[in-house]
């Protein structure tokens, strides 16, 4: 490796910096790159990666190292680095190009690119020599170097054409046609054609699964909704799989990426903050629907760990943690034999996380439980209290032990969407049990963001890290920020939330609104990109576009009078109906908005003065844990409701009468109000 630094020892990103004693003469993305392209007539390799990634870690070893290779690059092309976790606006784009190229996209993904930014050709991982079927990266360079040299032209028109395609993409018309609600159902008929009946979670890939959180968030609602007893049987079993498998931390905590089996047994290790989030908020939904303990001692761990090795010093959570360690994948999580049962001689335990002399991963163990033929969610998740004090021992034990060992590398930037899902975690696991300390936690993470990453006009940036907040926010920055601070209002009475969420929102209609119907994923003011996107896919974490639906109906139940979001909402559904037809499992979170559309809404005000905080928080725990998921409700002190009744049609004309009056309505026509909890309750439950 050379020791002489490149442009990338000037980034804060956690990527770049890995990077920036490569031989490789990276450049940032940004003018000086692309004014260097233009002026020496070079195409440009954009490389793009994250920190964690496990083939980009690879591919920097065997190409990026490599003084022939950084010779090669250096002569013939300007290279950029781009971490995709700052950026997704622009990682976005050139994916979108790859896929249209007929190439299965990943990371690393390398772009071959016009002076101009357009795309020429791509790929993922390629090797330094041919092998896997694929050309050794070398020869790449040699063939697209050739192709520019000699084929000039039709390569700039092939990659003009590839530009004004997906530029066509992003601008399809509107038919203004709104899905029927047959696709709801329609939705859970498809889980149940691809569930997994043997090891649970769904077989939508041939080979690796994925966390479905969002799909278990989806059919607990469905379940609740319908008396659908299979769907809460789905996400109840796949909860537990994820929980007790490889995939899951057993001694420290933690979901990780995904499974490479079906079985849920061999992860790829890396832990990521976005997974953990919309794992602990599709257990609130299964603690909620079933009251089971498993999923509230579960979201516990999860905090424990999110609290104990992801949560920075000064309030941000961190994105991420490798999956590599010693430069070994896996090695900081694998037990041997001899090791582990010098630390737990217990048999028992041994028997439960399936520990052997021979292992089931390079001869080492990963600790998961072996369910095949069970059903947790017919004969229940029944553990003796004595067994769980064992296995709480055992589990410190090795905890200390494996904490002298060297720890995988954390990406200790903060991004504004990650650190918001993990708000809405917190807020989802504090609705439905009460415990404050959620709270505390999400505030605490709350008040960072607005301190750094929040302006006072709304505007949001993407990423902090070492005292700088720098880029852009993206559609789901917005989205995810708006979404946590009107649920913080709701669930606290936070009228600062609610006024920040309120500034963002109007920022959202500015700045991102298209006249398609949907939001674009980018700022307007976002100069460095080809292609505006719009999405609505929900991959790793809710698209922005779905998680706007779901505060949109947050907001209109509260009879929100600034916009009409019904009808915002339905142009956003009636432009993704293609998708939400052909594709439903690929759209969970948007699914599960529209759910909440179909269904009439049922809208509960308590307002009170001169109460016990004990008394009003007992009513506010209460009200979270009721099962209607097209319930939404507020408690409000008679004050704060006056200051936003001209605000919001659910707060028009309602005190707190002698103390405290409790407002039923459905669709906004309300029933007369209530002095006491027990009659409100009665009403609510009709």
């Amino acid at each position: 490796m050379s020791k002489k630094p490149n442009r990338l020892v000037h980034e804060k990103s956690p990527y770049l910096l890995q990077h920036a004693h490569n031989p490789v003469d990276w450049f940032p993305w940004g003018t000086e790159a692309f004014e260097k392209a233009q002026k020496e007539d070079k195409i440009i390799l954009l490389s793009i990666g994250y920190s964690t990634c496990h083939w980009c870690h690879v591919m920097e070893r065997e190409s990026f190292e490599d003084d022939s290779t950084a010779e090669v690059l250096n002569r013939d092309f300007v290279c950029i680095k781009l971490d995709r976790e700052e950026r997704p606006d622009i990682d976005k784009i050139y994916m979108d190009a790859l896929h249209a190229m007929g190439t299965q996209g990943g990371w690393p993904l390398n772009m071959f690119l016009t002076p101009k930014k357009e795309p020429i050709l791509g790929g993922t991982y390629f090797p330094p020599e041919n092998r896997y079927g694929k050309r050794s990266f070398k020869e790449v360079l040699r063939l697209v170097s050739d192709a520019w040299k000699n084929q000039r032209g039709e390569l700039i028109s092939a990659a003009e054409d590839l530009t004004n395609y997906l530029r066509d993409n992003e601008t399809r018309t509107n038919e203004g046609k709104v899905p029927g609600t047959e696709i709801i159902e329609h939705n859970f008929e498809r889980y149940l054609q691809v569930y997994d009946k043997e090891f649970f979670g769904f077989k939508t890939n041939t080979v690796n699964k994925f966390p479905p959180s969002m799909a278990l968030s989806f059919l607990v609602e469905y379940n609740l909704r319908k008396n659908e007893p299979r769907a809460l049987e789905m996400a109840f079993n796949t909860a537990y799989a994820m929980k007790f498998g490889g995939i899951y931390d057993q001694v420290g905590g933690g979901i990780c990426r995904y499974a490479t089996d079906h079985e849920w047994l061999v992860p790829h290790f890396e832990k990521m903050l976005y997974d953990n989030s919309l794992f602990v908020e599709a257990l609130s939904s299964l603690y909620k629907a079933t009251g089971d303990s498993f999923f509230l001692d579960s979201i516990r761990e999860i905090v424990t760990y999110i609290r104990r090795d992801m949560t920075l010093e000064f309030g941000g959570i961190a994105s991420a943690e490798d999956a590599d360690s010693e430069g070994e994948e896996g090695k900081f999580y694998l037990w041997k034999h001899a090791e582990f049962i010098s630390l737990v001689p217990d048999e028992e335990i041994q028997g439960f996380w399936n520990v052997t002399e021979e292992g089931n991963f390079e001869h080492q163990n990963i600790l998961n439980l072996y369910w095949k033929g069970k059903n947790p969610f017919v004969e229940g998740i029944l553990f003796k209290p004595e067994f769980i004090e064992k296995l709480q021992r055992a589990k410190v034990k090795l905890l200390a032990e494996r904490s002298q060992r060297i720890r995988p590398l954390r990406d200790d930037k903060v991004l504004t969407s990650w650190n918001c899902l993990w708000i809405r975690a917190l807020l989802s696991a504090y609705e439905v049990s009460g415990e404050k300390e959620y709270l505390a936690d999400a505030k605490k993470v709350y008040e960072f963001l607005t301190k750094y990453l929040v302006a006072e006009d709304g505007a949001i940036l993407r990423r902090y890290r070492e005292g700088e907040a720098k880029y852009f926010g993206t559609l789901s920055d917005y989205a995810e920020f708006l979404w946590v601070s009107f649920k913080l209002f709701q669930l606290d009475e936070n009228l600062e939330a609610y006024q920040k969420g309120k500034k963002s929102l109007e920022y959202l209609f500015s700045h991102f609104a298209s006249e398609a119907g949907p939001f674009y994923e980018s700022y307007h003011g976002n100069e460095d990109l080809i292609v505006r996107t719009i999405e609505g896919y929900d991959g790793v974490e809710p698209s922005g576009n779905s998680t706007i639906l779901h505060l949109f109906h947050l907001l209109h139940s509260l009879g929100y009078k600034e916009k009409d979001l019904l009808s915002k909402a339905n142009s956003i559904f009636a432009y993704f109906l293609p998708e939400l037809t052909q594709n439903s499992l690929s759209y969970p979170s948007m699914i599960s908005a529209f759910q909440k559309f179909q269904y009439p809404s049922k809208e509960v005000l308590v307002v009170y003065k001169d109460k016990d905080v004990k008394e009003v928080e007992s009513i506010r725990n209460q009200l979270g844990k009721l099962k209607d998921p097209n319930l939404v409700w507020l408690v409000l002190e008679e004050t704060k409701s006056k200051v936003l009744a001209p605000e919001l049609d659910l707060l028009m004309e309602r005190s707190a009468g002698s103390g405290m009056a409790f407002y039923v309505c459905r669709n906004f026509t309300c029933e007369l109000p209530k002095d006491n909890w027990k009659d409100a309750l009665a009403l609510i439950q009709q």
